[in-house]
């Protein structure tokens, strides 16, 4: 796994950096989870397209504070579900996935305002 930071915060800009791999390991456990429910539901998805925001406070991280407790302020989770599907099985879904995904909890206990919006495609 390559971690670096952008040129102009002192990185080689030669991969993610740890806060895009977070980004990126939301959506992928959202994805997984998802699929597990969607099993347990006997539900036909063929795709999910999941857009995710954050909005961070790096007072924490370039030290203008003492630390970084509270850096996710907010999380906006938006998924589009292809399938076989009907709109109240996507928000079923959805309200199932958002319960369950660990890395969304993460964030829940973090105080973390979670907006999650599902929706069929």
């Amino acid at each position: 796994m390559r971690l670096d930071e952008p040129v102009e915060d002192g990185g080689t800009n030669s991969g993610p950096n740890p806060m895009q791999y977070f980004i990126a390991s939301l959506a992928g456990c959202h994805n997984e989870q998802a699929q597990v429910v969607a099993d347990e539901l006997s539900l036909k998805i063929e795709q999910l397209n999941i857009d995710v925001e954050i909005d961070l406070d790096l007072s924490g991280f370039i030290g203008s504070t003492d630390n970084s407790n509270g850096s996710y302020k907010n999380v906006r989770l938006m998924t589009k579900v292809t399938g076989d599907v009907s709109e109240d099985q996507v928000i079923v879904l959805g309200k199932k996935v958002d319960a369950r995904c660990p890395i969304l909890a993460l964030l829940r206990t973090s105080g973390c305002v979670i907006e999650s919006k599902w929706s069929k495609r």
